[in-house]
């Protein structure tokens, strides 16, 4: 009976896998404009010999342009399939990845189909064109891999989208040498590199349009602790036209008052360094190399609620640490852990994009109706980013105890 329900779940998983993230979204790649465009034509830029920040919505560090100059050869709408094709590859390679290191059996399979069939965050990946699968790949590769290939990972991740660079701090916590010499040489060179052939080879701007707009935004869709207190500053009133930058605060244009600047990135940094500090204490300032796993998997977490930007895509980052946790409390039948994993989980991601695009195709827009419903479905995803968090480091100090 078990197998038949084991064998039901993983057919299941598998078969909506296939369809909602490759057959449904495939009619979708049909050369539109999409996330990816920035990339392509940031990539076209420097191909002609000029600057990827010449194209105005590309706001990404330059390695992601250098590397998709590679796709310039064919149509736009042929690299965008192609693009789709290889996210779903990196993907289904992290799966392979989490798997061996959830165990290899059945039960790790389950859990991590469960988590990629239903997280959902990756649907939303793939129609954009966005970095998400491939950091996957290398956030699975640095989990589950020995110290020099674990910190080439984390650096090639730095260098596409910054938010993969918290895990040296794990790595300094197991004193990995090897491991932070590697994340040093390799990320400081892909960044010195990338931006030096922008600053010397290239013509046009040497940086985004504004800065400004890395250190926070209310956009609706940006869900971290810092955007949390900008959409609080800059409240809706019931009845009336939602505050206009909620919904213009994806524009690489968006200017906010310096004051709100400044403590938008004082929120992530506090909240960083409060976390780091619970980190440190939970495994008295070393972890083992069972261990790394679970630190690297929190501190993506709480990365994730404190970014000053973190759009709702980013929490597909979270599948690796989510679907290994999930086989840990399983196999260890600790059903407590197993099932905050999963109330976390649905937090995430799905339960709220749920919500939130129902209450927008009731109201047929982003409107003032309710604004209690907008604020707590947009705040919810840090929280539960900090949950997940506090599972992890609760997971590790069990671990130093019983050692």
């Amino acid at each position: 009976m078990r197998k038949a329900l084991t064998a039901l779940l993983l057919f299941s998983c598998g078969g909506w896998y296939i369809y909602a993230n490759v057959m449904r979204p495939w009619a979708a790649v049909d050369g539109t404009q999409s996330d990816f465009g920035h990339h392509y034509r940031a990539a076209q830029k420097i191909v002609a010999g000029n600057s990827p920040f010449l194209d105005p919505g590309y706001d990404y560090p330059p390695l992601a342009a250098l590397a998709a100059t590679s796709l310039t050869g064919v149509s736009y709408a042929a690299a965008q399939k192609i693009w789709f094709a290889l996210s779903n590859i990196f993907l289904l390679l992290a799966a392979w990845l989490t798997w061996r290191a959830a165990g290899r059996g059945w039960m790790a399979a389950c859990c991590v189909a469960v988590v990629w069939a239903l997280g959902d965050a990756a649907l939303e990946n793939l129609l954009l064109g966005q970095l998400g699968p491939l950091l996957v790949l290398l956030l699975a590769i640095a989990y589950t891999s020995g110290s020099m290939t674990s910190g080439a990972a984390i650096a090639a991740g730095f260098a596409l989208k910054f938010i993969p660079g918290v895990l040296g701090f794990p790595l300094l916590l197991a004193r990995d040498r090897r491991a932070v010499a590697t994340l040093i040489a390799t990320g400081g060179s892909l960044v010195a590199i990338s931006w030096g052939i922008v600053i010397c080879c290239l013509a046009g701007p040497k940086g985004p349009a504004s800065a400004h707009y890395w250190m926070g935004t209310p956009a609706v869709l940006s869900w971290s602790l810092p955007s949390t207190f900008l959409r609080m500053v800059d409240p809706p009133v019931h009845g009336i036209d939602m505050p206009a930058k909620w919904l213009t605060g994806n524009d690489p244009s968006l200017v906010l008052p310096e004051e709100q600047r400044f403590v938008s990135v004082g929120i992530a940094l506090i909240t960083l360094l409060c976390g780091a500090l619970a980190l440190g204490r939970s495994c008295r300032w070393y972890l083992d190399r069972s261990q790394l796993p679970w630190g690297m998997a929190a501190m993506i977490s709480l990365s994730l609620a404190a970014s000053p930007i973190c759009w709702t895509h980013y929490q597909v980052m979270q599948y690796p640490g989510m679907a290994l946790l999930l086989a840990a409390s399983i196999r260890e039948r600790r059903w407590a852990m197993a099932s905050f994993t999963l109330g976390f989980g649905a937090l995430l991601y799905p339960l709220p994009v749920a919500v939130l695009r129902a209450y927008y195709n009731h109201y047929g827009a982003w409107t003032a109706a309710s604004p209690a419903t907008l604020y707590f479905w947009t705040s919810i995803t840090p929280v539960a980013c900090l949950g997940l968090f506090g599972i992890l480091v609760v997971r590790i100090r069990s671990g130093c105890t019983t050692s």
